[in-house]
């Protein structure tokens, strides 16, 4: 039998929200990968910056229509991450399933979004334009409209 994964944007966002609202201290990742579909870390504790960035990164992808599955890989200097929404709700894996997604990266020191449709393509390269170089809501959506 095979695992079906489909945490949702929504879903995700709702609880980020409940963590924000009832933050006292840092949370440790492992207590809530799941539940916020955390699929890797590079930390041990989720902060409430870090949860502050999720919902700001949810509510921009339900706004724009990735309402489906959500993944966070949570990153530190140097080291790999990234935020993902998808159109699509489900996958069967745990990672990011085939299709359109919003990505945002997830670090403190590097930050940029980006889209992929469902051609592979990523907007900035359809908009010629450096693949970091959207660092604003303003900017994605900007672009988005070209």
């Amino acid at each position: 039998m095979k695992n079906e994964f489909t945490n949702n944007a929504e879903q995700v966002l709702a609880s980020v929200e409940k963590y924000i609202k009832d933050y006292r201290r840092p949370i440790r990742i492992w207590d809530v990968c799941d539940e916020l579909s955390i699929f890797d870390w590079w930390v041990d504790n989720l902060s409430r910056s870090k949860l502050k960035d999720m919902r700001r990164f949810l509510r921009e992808a339900i706004k724009l229509g990735y309402t489906g599955y959500v993944c966070f890989k949570v990153g530190a200097t140097y080291c790999a991450n990234g935020m993902w929404a998808h159109k699509k709700p489900k996958t069967e894996d745990g990672y990011s399933p085939d299709g359109a997604f919003l990505y945002k990266s997830f670090t403190p020191d590097y930050n940029y979004w980006d889209i992929q449709d469902d051609d592979g393509k990523y907007i900035t390269s359809k908009n010629h334009i450096e693949y970091d170089s959207i660092k604003t809501i303003k900017q994605l959506e900007a672009t988005i409209n070209r």
